[in-house]
């Protein structure tokens, strides 16, 4: 053992080798496009959602007759609200449906007339239960086609090729532990941000400075805890690992990669919103509105392939170090016993 030779590991790739590796991974299998382009060209000549209804019944049920069980002097204060209520329930658009999930360019946007002579039905939102509805509604949806999206994308990167038999052998598994994501991780971050809430509502009696101090380190802890847990998915596919397995190996890469992982996460968020935004220029009521699809389809797969790669080959990284590590101070440890 003591003469045994420690190879080092090979370096890393970079943040900016991981985007080129990302989008030349989706140029060259440009079937990843497929589930964002049918979800945004299905929600662009789709159904049409008006929530002005909801919005009636709120003032009409809910809010007038609350505000009439105040005498008439309280009721004046409350004048100008209520017509500004009452003027947003008559002018609030229609939309596209909601989604969340796989990337899009209009799920939740504002809607407009086809290009083409087809009018789309518009489904109305009466009451806010039926909101409530059409939310769990698009959240289900999103989560049944989010693995299959993500699990192509880890296929290609991890293997260079696509294993349907994985795919679909793992794909139960994957929304479990995605389901117990959507749980757990809003729960901790309540429990960790709520202590600093409370703290800053006290505090604010005293000194407003003192609780925007406090509220805001609340909110870094947030954002520190979830960076920590920013590659969770990724372990779940990339390493076919459970959901505390995961967060581990996401706590791993991050803690010995912090400064270039927190590099590719501002690089890829703030690449995310300008070129979206750029996409989003594109007129929706023109045949402009494919091409924003397809370009939006291309730009965020290749951001979330990227952050595949990034993360495959630190984990990879990670574990040769280790390796090395161990080997190093089992040397030491034979030559202190020769």
């Amino acid at each position: 053992m003591a003469d045994q030779e420690i190879t080092a590991p090979t370096p890393p790739v970079g943040v900016i080798e991981s985007l080129s590796s990302g989008f030349e991974i989706t140029a060259g299998h440009l079937g990843l496009l497929l589930l964002p382009l049918l979800l945004d060209l299905l929600l662009w000549v789709g159904p049409r959602l008006s929530m002005r209804p909801a919005m009636m019944f709120y003032y009409t049920e809910i809010w007038e007759p609350a505000v009439a069980a105040f005498d008439q002097e309280i009721q004046a204060t409350f004048e100008a609200f209520s017509e500004m209520i009452w003027t947003a329930a008559q002018e609030l658009p229609d939309t596209y449906m909601p989604y969340w999930g796989l990337p899009t360019l209009l799920a939740g946007r504002e809607a407009e007339p086809l290009p083409f002579e087809y009018q789309p039905p518009t489904w109305e939102v009466r009451n806010p239960l039926g909101l409530f509805g059409f939310g769990a509604a698009s959240i289900a949806g999103s989560l049944l086609l989010f693995p299959v999206y993500i699990s192509l994308i880890a296929e290609l990167v991890k293997n260079r090729k696509i294993r349907p038999k994985h795919i679909i052998r793992r794909y139960p598994l994957n929304l479990f532990w995605l389901i117990i994501l959507c749980i757990v991780v809003p729960i901790l971050i309540l429990v960790v941000y709520l202590p600093f809430l409370l703290l800053a509502a006290g505090f604010a009696l005293f000194s407003a400075l003192l609780a925007v101090i406090i509220d805001w380190a609340g909110r870094f802890l947030i954002l520190w805890i979830l960076l920590y847990l920013v590659f969770t998915i990724h372990g779940i596919f990339i390493n076919d690992r459970g959901g505390l397995g995961a967060m581990w190996d996401s706590i791993r890469v991050v803690q010995w990669n912090m400064s270039s992982t927190m590099f590719l996460v501002l690089l890829v968020a703030v690449l995310s919103i300008a070129l979206t935004y750029i996409w989003q220029l594109a007129p929706t009521d023109s045949w402009l509105a494919p091409v924003g699809i397809a370009g939006n389809a291309f730009i965020s797969t290749g951001l979330i392939t990227a952050t595949f790669v990034y993360f495959k080959d630190r984990y990879r990284y990670w574990r040769e170090s280790r390796a090395e590590l161990l080997a190093e101070l089992d040397r030491r440890k034979d030559n202190r016993n020769g």
